[in-house]
């Protein structure tokens, strides 16, 4: 089998799953694909397509990141992650500060916005050195589990009835 396919990936999806669910995590580190009909995820993808057309740069590639939306405010860059709700703003904001870090090393600074349009909000987010460093622990943490041979064992939350990786742990 080939070698890069084992080889786990952090991304910023990984990051916005670990906030909720470290199995959730594994799986998307190791490129388990969550059930595509979910209509969950659907109806985030037809928002994310639908939402904020001319408003920048859409689907932004870096190694590990696909940046929903990116555009400049006056002088300053500005990362978008596109949510259908600020339900997981905690998550999110992980999300938005990976992005702001890889960026960083790359000799951009930036800042970020949460935008959820459904909600008509947008929710600034800034990377401070403290969250840099709680971002080092986390990616190490994520790193740590993602060595695992197998996923954590499954357990239930309020989550679990709408994740597109419910096959994975309650079929």
């Amino acid at each position: 089998m080939d070698e890069e396919i084992l080889d786990p990936v952090i991304t910023g999806s990984v990051i916005l799953s670990y906030q909720s669910c470290a199995r959730q995590a594994w799986l998307a580190c190791r490129r388990f694909v969550p059930e595509h009909e979910n209509p969950y995820l659907e109806l985030g993808r037809f928002i994310h397509r639908t939402s904020y057309r001319g408003k920048g740069a859409k689907e932004v590639e870096l190694p590990g990141a696909k940046i929903d939306v990116i555009w400049k405010e006056r002088s300053v860059t500005v990362v978008g992650e596109i949510k259908k709700s600020s339900r997981s703003i905690k998550g999110a904001t992980a999300q938005v500060h990976f992005y702001l870090k890889l960026l960083k090393e790359r000799g951009i600074e930036a800042k970020g916005a949460i935008l959820v349009p459904l909600e008509h909000r947008r929710i600034e987010v800034v990377f401070t050195e403290q969250d840099e460093q709680q971002m080092e622990r986390m990616i190490a943490e994520i790193q740590q589990l993602a060595s695992q041979p197998f996923p954590p064992p499954p357990k239930w939350t309020g989550i679990c009835s709408k994740c597109g990786y419910g096959p994975f742990c309650w079929a």
